[in-house]
Protein backbone atom coordinates (compact mmCIF):
# COMPACT_ATOMS: atom_id res chain seq x y z
CA UNK A 1 0.00 0.00 0.00
CA UNK A 2 1.25 3.36 -0.57
CA UNK A 3 0.48 6.33 1.14
CA UNK A 4 1.11 9.79 0.31
CA UNK A 5 1.50 12.14 3.30
CA UNK A 6 1.26 15.75 3.70
CA UNK A 7 4.52 18.29 3.94
CA UNK A 8 3.14 18.66 7.32
CA UNK A 9 3.23 15.34 8.12
CA UNK A 10 6.72 14.40 6.78
CA UNK A 11 8.02 17.15 8.44
CA UNK A 12 6.95 16.16 12.08
CA UNK A 13 8.38 12.53 11.06
CA UNK A 14 11.46 14.23 10.07
CA UNK A 15 11.74 15.68 13.41
CA UNK A 16 10.90 13.09 14.96
CA UNK A 17 13.82 11.09 13.96
CA UNK A 18 16.30 13.72 13.72
CA UNK A 19 15.42 14.18 17.24
CA UNK A 20 16.65 11.11 18.10
CA UNK A 21 13.41 9.31 19.34
CA UNK A 22 13.16 7.20 16.60
CA UNK A 23 14.92 5.01 14.42
CA UNK A 24 13.77 5.54 11.27
CA UNK A 25 10.73 7.33 9.50
CA UNK A 26 8.90 3.59 9.44
CA UNK A 27 9.13 3.38 13.55
CA UNK A 28 7.83 6.74 14.20
CA UNK A 29 4.53 5.55 11.93
CA UNK A 30 4.16 2.39 13.56
CA UNK A 31 4.72 3.68 16.66
CA UNK A 32 1.77 6.66 15.68
CA UNK A 33 -0.39 3.68 14.83
CA UNK A 34 -0.01 1.96 18.08
CA UNK A 35 -0.34 4.98 19.74
CA UNK A 36 -3.99 5.72 17.61
CA UNK A 37 -4.80 1.79 17.85
CA UNK A 38 -4.75 2.14 21.72
CA UNK A 39 -6.91 5.70 21.87
CA UNK A 40 -9.04 3.78 20.32
CA UNK A 41 -9.09 0.88 22.60
CA UNK A 42 -9.55 3.22 25.37
CA UNK A 43 -12.44 5.15 23.90
CA UNK A 44 -13.80 1.63 23.65
CA UNK A 45 -12.73 0.57 27.04
CA UNK A 46 -16.37 0.10 29.21
CA UNK A 47 -17.60 -2.74 26.54
CA UNK A 48 -14.61 -4.27 26.03
CA UNK A 49 -12.58 -4.58 29.62
CA UNK A 50 -11.75 -8.03 28.78
CA UNK A 51 -9.92 -6.72 25.28
CA UNK A 52 -7.93 -4.49 27.18
CA UNK A 53 -6.56 -6.11 29.94
CA UNK A 54 -5.31 -8.32 26.75
CA UNK A 55 -3.88 -5.41 24.99
CA UNK A 56 -2.00 -4.62 28.75
CA UNK A 57 -0.78 -8.13 29.12
CA UNK A 58 0.42 -8.51 25.45
CA UNK A 59 2.25 -5.22 25.77
CA UNK A 60 3.95 -6.29 29.01
CA UNK A 61 4.65 -9.61 27.51
CA UNK A 62 6.13 -8.12 24.31
CA UNK A 63 8.39 -5.97 26.32
CA UNK A 64 9.78 -8.89 28.23
CA UNK A 65 10.98 -10.12 25.24
CA UNK A 66 12.26 -7.24 23.92
CA UNK A 67 14.13 -7.11 26.99
CA UNK A 68 15.36 -10.77 26.91
CA UNK A 69 16.65 -10.42 23.28
CA UNK A 70 18.35 -7.22 24.59
CA UNK A 71 20.14 -9.47 27.10
CA UNK A 72 21.10 -12.29 23.84
CA UNK A 73 18.64 -14.69 25.92
CA UNK A 74 16.75 -15.62 22.46
CA UNK A 75 15.37 -19.02 21.46
CA UNK A 76 16.52 -21.26 18.28
CA UNK A 77 13.96 -21.15 15.79
CA UNK A 78 13.81 -24.71 16.18
CA UNK A 79 13.01 -24.95 19.54
CA UNK A 80 10.33 -22.46 19.47
CA UNK A 81 8.36 -24.17 16.17
CA UNK A 82 8.93 -27.56 18.52
CA UNK A 83 7.18 -25.71 21.67
CA UNK A 84 4.29 -24.38 19.35
CA UNK A 85 3.91 -27.68 17.72
CA UNK A 86 3.65 -29.20 20.83
CA UNK A 87 1.31 -26.59 22.08
CA UNK A 88 -1.26 -27.35 19.20
CA UNK A 89 -0.78 -30.89 19.81
CA UNK A 90 -1.80 -30.72 23.55
CA UNK A 91 -4.68 -28.74 22.41
CA UNK A 92 -6.33 -31.08 19.73
CA UNK A 93 -5.47 -34.18 21.99
CA UNK A 94 -7.59 -32.02 24.94
CA UNK A 95 -10.19 -30.63 22.44
CA UNK A 96 -11.37 -34.22 21.71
Amino acid sequence: MQIILSSQQSQILQSLVQQGGYVSLEEAIDTALVLLADEIVQQNSDSTPEYLAWVEQTRLKIEQGLQAAERGDVLDVEEVLARLRSKVETARSTSL
